[in-house]
């Protein structure tokens, strides 16, 4: 509480679930320090990485619809994803999942802003055509985003529709999950906690990050839990 009242951490809102249910969910620290607003079990932040989990359950749902087989090769979803080695033909969809395609990590370059840019996802493709695997597919398994980004243009591909669009058909609203969605530089009437530099003070613009499939997604701790 001494960091959080004095400014050197920032906030944050913790939840925690039982069997199911949620049994504990309380917000620390303040979501806009100017206006005196404390973080709420409904504060809204970006959850970066976490968002894998949801690109992987949208794949998942295209397997039980029959649509997507893990141990096809990803040309067979995407045509035009080309490298400069030809391993690249032996990455499957499993292994975009698993962090094992042997892809060179992570193309970060304008993915992070504050606003929304759906060229990142053809800006990837065009630097991997350019790009050498790090190891065979399926040998090794060091971290990996672009292979979620690959995964997010599946699930685009495979079902005819944005892939933001698919999560609130098939993952959002069957679960009532209301405050889950685009990074909070993107959200608009709703409580999101603000990040203030821990030195300064200094308040940051609200974060958009254009690689949704990889860590472009905001949430509440509780609808994680409920996810």
């Amino acid at each position: 509480w001494q960091d959080i009242n004095s400014g050197r951490c920032g906030s944050a809102a913790v939840a925690i679930m039982v069997d199911g249910n949620v049994v504990y969910a309380e917000g620390f620290g303040m979501a806009d320090r100017v206006k005196g607003t404390p973080v709420g079990i409904n504060t809204i932040f970006n959850i970066g990485s976490i968002s894998k989990v949801h690109v992987a359950t949208a794949i998942m749902l295209l397997v039980d619809d029959g649509k997507v087989s893990l141990d096809n090769p990803v040309t067979d979803y995407l045509p035009e994803f080309r490298m400069a080695d030809p391993r690249y033909r032996k990455i499957n969809v499993r292994m975009l999942l698993n962090h094992s395609s042997g892809l060179p990590g992570t193309d970060m370059v304008n993915t992070f802003g504050f606003q929304y840019d759906d060229k990142i996802k053809q800006e990837t493709l065009n630097t991997l055509a350019r790009s050498h695997l790090k190891h065979a597919p399926g040998e090794n398994a060091p971290y990996c985003n672009d292979g979620f980004t690959l995964a997010e243009m599946i699930v685009e591909r495979v079902s005819g529709m944005k892939y933001i669009d698919f999560l609130n058909t098939r993952i959002f609203k069957p679960l009532a999950l209301k405050n889950t969605g685009p990074g909070v530089g993107e959200i608009k009437g709703k409580p999101i906690a603000l990040y203030y530099e821990a030195s300064t003070g200094k308040k940051h613009p609200l974060e958009t990050v254009s690689i949704l499939g990889a860590g472009g997604l905001s949430s509440t701790a509780v609808e994680l839990c409920r996810f």
